[in-house]
């Protein structure tokens, strides 16, 4: 498992990026109401993958992980809207959908949170 983990973060980072800048309309309609649902869920992922990076990975310490994963998605987020704004004329930056990414990197750090504090209160 531990080799795969770049696989599978910078994987889902490529996806990502994909389905953020190709045109959905024709592939899938998604209700608004779903969107930030979408990007929530999605940040939320994106903030685990990472964070099973470089905790399980590179070794570091639990802090120093969350801490990197929570920045990294927060930056790649920004990234995707600033690239959504000047590369496709078919996608929008939206403040609202930075909300819902850093709201799912957020929910994320407190569950990754709580499940190591029970997995050492167990032990």
């Amino acid at each position: 498992m531990r080799k795969t983990l770049p696989i599978i973060s910078f994987g889902y980072s490529l996806l990502l990026l994909y389905v953020c800048l190709v045109n959905v309309n024709e592939v899938v309609e998604i209700p608004s109401y779903n969107d930030k649902l979408t990007h929530l869920i999605a940040y939320f992922l994106f903030t685990s993958v990472w964070f099973l990076f470089f905790y399980g990975f590179q070794k570091k310490t639990k802090k120093q992980a969350l801490t990197r994963s929570f920045i990294f998605a927060i930056v790649f987020g920004i990234i995707i809207e600033v690239l959504q704004k000047v590369l496709t004329e078919h996608r929008q930056a939206d403040y609202k959908d930075l909300i819902a990414n850093v709201i799912g990197a957020l929910i994320a750090v407190i569950i990754i949170n709580l499940i190591t504090y029970w997995k050492v209160k167990n032990n």
